[in-house]
């Protein structure tokens, strides 16, 4: 007797998310804000909830369930964008996913403004926007990652 469990559906889901997942950062103005400014972040899906089937959005929450993700159209929380960062971190040491990734500059760009938080004052702002238009430069330019 075979006591594997069947992981397919699983393993799908993950084919999904490295194919449908797309991750973007953007810089709004915003009057409740010191600056006049905020770093907005999202995580969300090129064509699932659109075009996708029931079945692909099943073998998504499968992949995600043990992880303590929800399946969601959009996630724009800290929180959820937190969740979603360390998932694509332990995918890439387990599995090497990231040249799988359908979008490695997404994931690269949201990970640098993670880890480089919006300054307080307007002159550390502005390197900070330097900073980011060079990075996101540096990435178009770069085709293989």
């Amino acid at each position: 007797m075979n006591s594997e469990v069947d992981r397919r559906e699983e393993w799908m889901g993950l084919g999904i998310i490295v194919s449908e997942l797309r991750m973007k950062t953007w810089v709004e103005n915003r009057s409740d804000s010191k600056l006049g400014m905020r770093v907005k972040k999202q995580i969300g899906w090129r064509s699932l909830f659109s075009s996708g089937t029931y079945i692909q959005q099943s073998c998504v929450e499968k992949f995600l369930s043990p992880f303590g993700m929800e399946l969601k159209e959009n996630y724009y929380s800290q929180d959820d964008i937190f969740k979603w960062l360390v998932l694509l971190d332990k995918l890439e040491n387990m599995y090497g996913i990231r040249s799988a990734l359908s979008d490695r500059m997404g994931w690269h760009m949201l990970s640098w403004v993670v880890d480089n938080t919006l300054p307080k004052d307007w002159d550390n702002f502005l390197l900070w926007v330097e900073a980011y238009d060079t990075e996101r430069d540096m990435l178009s330019y770069d085709k293989t990652d």
